[in-house]
């Protein structure tokens, strides 16, 4: 996936769609008036003197078409709040580009000949085997890991089990973990990168490291340092 910066198109962050509910839903909301004064008018006009409409139906009227109008005024605003919120976050996400990020992700990104990433175990392991996976799912590295409950980081080479040198970009890691009772068990797996460009699709800000993309609301730990200590 690329992505070459913020889309400055997004402007406030507001999408045409709810620009356009927002707009349709006023004007509904005028012509509807309009047609119950219309009418109100036209009653009033032809009455009955000695025996008067009951205001009471008209007044509840005014009163439920005041609440919609207060309604719909009031779902605007948060549309324009809600818009400020997104193009500050947009704002920033850009102080991001070039520091290395710590995010949830089952794909590390091979940068300069270097990845690095992290998996906890809940509890003791028999064996744990780290797989890394190129874009098309061939195994290119196996790598031993430590077995004990908690959290391990590690590091991969850039190399396949050949000790040739891979490209940088995007490949997928798979931790295998097995108990003492021979089940497997769930692990945890974060990622580091340096992130290179920023996005936004109106729906999220997203941050690439790289070929690997993640959004900011996985990302749990930001460094100064392109290095992982």
């Amino acid at each position: 996936m690329s992505i070459t910066g913020i889309d400055t198109a997004a402007g406030s962050g507001i999408t045409s769609a709810d620009t356009s509910k927002s707009l349709a839903s006023g004007k509904k909301l005028a012509e509807s008036f309009d047609t119950f004064l219309t009418m109100l008018t036209v009653q009033l006009k032809n009455q009955d003197p000695l025996s008067p409409m009951d205001s009471t139906e008209f007044t509840n009227q005014l009163v439920q078409f005041a609440n919609v109008e207060q309604q719909i005024s009031a779902n605007t605003n948060l549309e324009k709040l809600i818009g400020v919120g997104q193009t500050n976050l947009k704002a920033q996400a850009i102080s991001y580009i070039g520091r290395t990020i710590e995010t949830e992700s089952g794909q590390v990104p091979l940068q300069d000949g270097k990845a690095n990433f992290s998996f906890t175990l809940p509890e003791e392991a028999k064996t744990v085997a780290v797989v890394i996976k190129d874009s098309a799912g061939a195994v290119v590295r196996s790598l031993s890991a430590e077995t004990g409950k908690g959290r391990h980081e590690m590091s991969w080479d850039g190399r396949n089990s050949s000790g040739i040198v891979q490209p940088d970009g995007a490949y997928s890691v798979e931790v295998v973990a097995v108990n003492g009772e021979g089940e497997s068990l769930e692990t945890a797996v974060t990622v580091y990168g340096k992130v290179s460009d920023v996005a936004s699709d109106n729906k999220e800000t997203l941050l690439a490291m790289g070929k690997v993309v993640t959004t900011v609301d996985k990302v749990l730990t930001v460094r100064d340092t392109a290095t992982v200590n």
